[in-house]
């Protein structure tokens, strides 16, 4: 029997994502030392790492859009000299 879906928490949507074990460990003595969550020190870090990973791919993605367009143009020009040496660029 299908179960009805539940409403979003207006906290936000729960994502469940698989750790290595010595990561667990450091989140959770981290959590205790401190008294906080869990939930709070992965919040945290993925919202200060979140902007390095999308700026870096956007980095990524810009230099190989860029990459791609010189080599596409570089074998247009070539390829335009090898039909017709006397042409020129």
């Amino acid at each position: 029997m299908p179960t009805s879906r539940q409403h979003p928490h207006p906290s936000g949507q729960v994502v469940s994502v698989r750790l290595p074990p010595d990561i667990i460990k450091r989140i959770d003595a981290l959590a205790e030392h401190t008294g906080r969550s869990r939930g709070l020190y992965i919040r945290l870090a993925l919202s200060a790492f979140l902007p390095q990973l999308e700026e870096d791919h956007w980095n990524h993605k810009t230099a190989r859009y860029e990459r791609e367009g010189f080599d596409r143009d570089f074998v247009q020009i070539t390829t335009h000299l090898m039909e017709d040496p006397e042409a020129g660029p």
